[in-house]
């Protein structure tokens, strides 16, 4: 319990407000499924490199053998899902980097650089959802993580190649390598892993996700791949950090007004509820804040 009380102590060490603005809104609840979640997640990041031009659909009906390597074979919601996310999204960062270092209009500037940011995010959440499947591979199929299996080659590995989509793309008169075919749907994985259909992902036994790894997954899904116009970060001690993008400082008056409105109650609700949590913890451990962190 004790444990419990000063794991929950630290994740109120830090407050951070984001504000963004959103395009296109569904206002659907978050799936209570927490696969679905996931797959969902994965869903906005395939959609954005799409939209990016790093990566063609497998149903993209204008794919060559030349965009073997930039296919998105995994369609699902699980580590190699990811896996295969984080690495087109790093690939895409090197790219936004390399032509940021060319481009001289500014407007087109702005363009990369904020794709930049997105596409870091994408990778650096990606790997967080890599390393909690991991850990849930490590304690549900220990046997799995063989020292043979992490050093073969990705095209060893326990990947399968749906034979169904293969002849399609063949029917269609279309010779690709192995590495534009989708993988199928990966059952063989389901006790840990999220690599699967809809079908099986419904079925599937939940996976035992810790609060904080909810946290983690709430929060990338609600910002997605939008842009994050202001920013506030509170730090215990009292610290108050405030970050604006040019995007903000670039907007007509009223405009900026409005958004920073919304900001400001963002933070005097946050800040609200932050308070309340820090006294229902210390009321749980009967102890002071110093305490619960053997501080002096």
């Amino acid at each position: 319990m004790s444990d419990f009380i000063k794991n929950l102590a630290s994740d109120l060490l830090r407050l951070e407000i984001n504000t963004i603005i959103k395009q296109n809104m569904s206002a659907e609840k978050i799936p209570g499924n927490k696969r679905v979640l996931l797959r969902k997640l994965a869903d906005i990041y395939r959609e954005t490199l799409i939209d990016y031009g790093l990566v063609k659909s497998p149903n993209d009906p204008d794919i060559t053998a030349e965009d073997a390597g930039k296919v998105l074979r995994w369609q699902f919601g699980g580590e190699f899902s990811f896996k295969e996310l984080a690495l087109q999204s790093g690939r895409g960062v090197k790219l936004m980097e390399e032509l940021m270092q060319k481009e001289t209009d500014p407007a087109k500037l702005n363009t990369l650089n904020s794709r930049h940011k997105i596409l870091q995010r994408i990778s650096n959440q990606s790997y967080n959802v890599i390393g909690i499947f991991k850990l849930f591979r490590r304690d549900l199929a220990p046997d799995t993580l063989t020292q043979s299996n992490e050093h073969e080659d990705e095209d060893k590995q326990i990947y399968y190649v749906d034979k169904e989509h293969f002849n399609y793309l063949r029917y269609q008169r279309r010779e690709l390598p192995l590495s534009c075919v989708p993988f199928r749907s990966h059952q063989e994985t389901a006790l840990w892993n999220n690599d699967l259909d809809w079908g099986h992902m419904n079925s599937a036994v939940e996976l035992p996700f810790l609060p904080d790894m909810l946290g983690m997954i709430y929060k990338a899904y609600e910002i997605g791949t939008e842009q994050i116009v202001l920013q506030t970060v509170i730090q215990v001690e009292g610290d108050v950090t405030s970050y604006i993008t040019p995007q903000y400082i670039n907007m007509p008056e009223q405009i900026k007004e409005i958004i920073m409105g919304v900001h400001n109650r963002s933070i005097n609700t946050s800040t609200q509820f932050w308070n309340t949590l820090f006294t229902t913890v210390i009321n749980l451990a009967g102890k002071s804040f110093n305490q619960i962190f053997s501080k002096k």
